[in-house]
């Protein structure tokens, strides 16, 4: 390839799977990292069978980086739902558009429709890649090896999963929801609380206002936190044979603040605008006295090209480039509205937010996040890729003083959501390492990048080096040597 290219062959599929042992490093790992980095992926192996179809709808693919005493090994391996194992077969696909089970070939329709392809966790020493309209799938940890939908020893009677629950650093709990939970356009909320052993202690089963994509979740010591969005759907468009999603604008936005502990009676709506109807993915949340204040990023309208509007206009460029912003929920107040501050001077940011997660459902200073950085160099041979396709920087924001720290792998290079470590598990907040794929469209090869958290202007301490490109990351997750031990291979 030559320094020309535009680099969008990058994001062609890859349709393998791989396996590198002591992987190529440049620069010196970190004694602190020790443990294994899950990113899952979406990658479409076929053709879609509709034009129009989403790139959420692509197969799902796990990717594994084992780090141990200054060595990385890499393996990566698609997840074998019967999605995946019904095409294999076919040798073409099959499945219809996104999450709109009449589109997809009637020899399919009786199938799950999992693609697996958002959001890896570890938890209760077993590994999940998620995709929020279906169940769990299980994988083995270390051999990556699919083991099947997980309903958590039958206490899961849902028909869906978030593909973002939380999992509380100081009780151990993981807390999830689900929405359309009885099944496609059901107003169904339900609400999850396992132990740290996957035990299911507490389900809790209630209405929403709106039928509408519910993607992320915050959790404080006492409540989770569930906001709707302006992507709604109806039965109407699905028998229609249209993408399962459409963005209403004149949609507002709602808020459940559910007790973790509660049942349904001690559900509380609260009502915001259509204006904050865009909160895709959650910073963080947390309680003051009888006060929940929720920290994330907001668009005032539908970021999502993909997903067309009701009314059929074009969506507005200035209006769906998400702000920061705080909301806060007076549980002592009788009104249903909630305040809201604008942070950052209303520096417009992306959904792709995370925080250390030793401080999930506590107060934190600091944020990391996948941004689009115009102020940073940019390869005039990549422009057009890095403007429309990817992100080109990490920033770490400092809500407490509103200063910025940022970290560019290069002028050719996208980024992906960054992951934090702790240099040790005593270390002050965002005290270790951010950890992340990048992807060199010079080069078409990604790596793996250590940062100092916090000097990401510093550049890399490490890089991970690949001799191919990776699949197309959607989101990350850490876990220590020390909570899912391994044997180097």
């Amino acid at each position: 390839m030559t320094s020309k290219s535009s680099g969008s062959d990058f994001f062609a599929p890859m349709r393998f799977e791989a396996e590198v042992l002591d992987c190529e490093v440049e620069g010196t790992l970190p004694e602190a990292l020790q443990g294994t980095f899950y990113r899952s992926c979406a990658d479409r192996r076929f053709e879609p069978l509709y034009a129009d179809d989403t790139p959420y709808n692509a197969d799902g693919a796990v990717d594994q980086f084992r780090f141990y005493d200054g060595h990385v090994d890499y393996r990566s391996r698609y997840v074998r739902t019967e999605r995946f194992l019904a095409e294999r077969s076919a040798h073409r696909a099959l499945f219809g558009r996104y999450r709109n089970r009449s589109t997809s070939d009637p020899s399919v329709q009786h199938l799950s429709h999992n693609t697996a392809n958002t959001t890896p966790i570890v938890h209760a020493g077993m590994l999940f890649s998620m995709k929020e309209e279906s169940l769990p799938m299980r994988l083995d940890p270390d051999t990556l090896d699919t083991l099947g939908e997980w309903d958590f020893n039958g206490k899961l009677t849902a028909t869906s999963f978030t593909a973002h629950p939380k999992q509380d650093p100081h009780t151990g709990e993981l807390i999830a929801f689900c929405y359309e939970a009885k099944g496609d356009c059901s107003d169904d909320l339900a609400v999850y609380v396992m132990d740290r052993n996957g035990v299911v202690t507490n389900e809790i089963w209630f209405k929403a206002p709106v039928v509408s994509a519910m993607h992320d979740m915050a959790i404080t010591d006492r409540h989770v936190i569930l906001p709707t969005t302006g992507m709604v759907t109806s039965l109407e468009r699905l028998q229609r044979g249209q993408l399962h999603w459409a963005y209403d604008p004149a949609v507002p936005a709602h808020v459940a603040i559910v007790p973790r502990n509660g049942t349904a009676a001690d559900v509380r709506w609260f009502h915001g605008t259509p204006d904050q109807a865009m909160l895709i993915h959650t910073t963080n949340a947390w309680s003051e006295g009888n006060k929940v204040i929720l920290e994330a990023p907001v668009a005032a309208e539908n970021f999502h090209a993909y997903f067309p509007r009701v009314d059929g206009k074009p969506n507005d460029p200035s209006r769906y480039v998400p702000t920061m912003r705080r909301w806060t929920f007076d549980l002592d107040s009788s009104s249903d509205r909630w305040q809201e501050e604008i942070l950052f001077g209303g520096m417009k940011v992306t959904s792709f937010t995370r925080i250390d997660d030793r401080y999930v459902g506590r107060k934190n200073r600091y944020s990391f996040m996948m941004t689009s950085d115009a102020s940073l160099p940019v390869n005039s041979d990549f422009a057009d890729t890095l403007a429309v396709r990817v992100s080109n920087a990490w920033h770490r924001l400092d809500h407490d003083t509103g200063h910025i720290d940022k970290f560019s792998a290069g002028d050719s290079y996208g980024v992906s959501e960054p992951q934090f470590v702790p240099r040790s598990p005593t270390a002050g907040e965002a005290e270790g390492y951010l950890i992340g794929v990048v992807n060199d469209f010079r080069a078409l090869r990604s790596e793996l990048v250590v940062v100092d958290a916090m000097n990401l202007a510093a550049g890399a301490v490490a890089r991970v080096k690949l001799p191919f490109r990776l699949h197309m990351q959607v989101h990350g997750w850490w876990t220590s040597r020390t909570l899912m031990p391994f044997e180097p291979r």
